[in-house]
């Protein structure tokens, strides 16, 4: 665990949201919804080279949609596989799901499915993140007085395919942990992938909690929207700074959202709960 004064640092880079204001957002939350690649592990990160390969996956999927001679001006150059993907099942469907258009999307996610099987046997886990999984599933002990409480649970919300992160999660010993759904991306949901909010209703359905008694940790301006369209709570995550920045700048009509640089600071606010 880290020291108050190392988490209090990560905190003020992050926006001068401190463990204290992260206790307190937890301490009205029932249930924890996590992204998977990001808040939970870096599932492109680790393996022999120990550099990401979203590059090279975000040129394999380009490549998919240049042989079949159907590019999006929008997506050139991207870096991001699932924007990339995501950019080609909305075009699918804008284009009435024309055989043509679907034969990309089935070939870029079969690709992309491989991946990220294969990046799961290598995926490090997130600084903190193990820390602040075993903590909230300790409370939820502590408040059950040895049983878990009903409501009180951690789940996951996330693009990635579930497979992968069911192979990482019981490679890291952390399966039993997810009392709530584990949710992923399965080839017949792939139309609603965040920021789709299909996904947090269902964790909502299951939890049979309200929105507000949820709180969703996710990396990326695609995880705020969702959060904002099923009407929950959101606390955004990264480790770089200009990450955070996107992430805590307010939309249309929405108030700046609180992030956070590391997840040992969700841990240490477990922790004291």
């Amino acid at each position: 665990m880290t020291t108050p004064e190392a988490a209090a640092e990560g905190a003020r880079v992050a926006g001068d949201l401190s463990v204290r204001a992260v206790r307190d957002m937890l301490a009205r939350t029932r249930c924890v919804v996590l992204d998977f690649d990001g808040p939970v592990a870096r599932l492109f990160a680790g393996g022999p080279s120990q550099e990401s390969v979203a590059g090279r996956i975000a040129e394999d999927l380009l490549d998919i949609a240049k042989c079949h001679g159907l590019d999006l001006a929008a997506v050139w150059g991207c870096r991001d596989p699932h924007e990339i993907f995501s950019a080609y099942v909305r075009a699918a469907a804008d284009r009435g799901n024309c055989e043509a258009w679907l034969a990309v999307v089935g070939e870029m996610q079969s690709a992309l499915t491989a991946w990220e099987l294969k990046s799961a046997e290598h995926a490090e886990p997130t600084p903190g993140a193990v820390d602040f999984i075993r903590a909230w599933s300790e409370l939820g002990l502590r408040r059950g007085a040895g049983a878990s409480v009903a409501g009180h649970c951690l789940a996951v919300a996330s693009n990635n395919h579930y497979e992968a992160i069911r192979r990482y999660l019981e490679r890291e010993s952390l399966w039993r942990y997810f009392t709530g759904p584990v949710l992923g991306r399965c080839e017949a949901e792939a139309a609603r992938m965040k920021p789709n909010p299909w996904i947090l209703h269902e964790v909502m359905r299951a939890s049979g909690a309200e929105a507000s008694a949820h709180l969703m940790i996710g990396d990326s301006v695609s995880d705020r929207v969702t959060a904002r369209r099923a009407g929950m709570p959101f606390l955004g995550y990264h480790r770089k700074p200009e990450k955070r920045q996107m992430l805590s700048a307010p939309g249309a009509d929405e108030a700046p959202s609180p992030v956070i640089a590391t997840m040992q600071v969700l841990a240490d606010a477990a922790a004291v709960l």
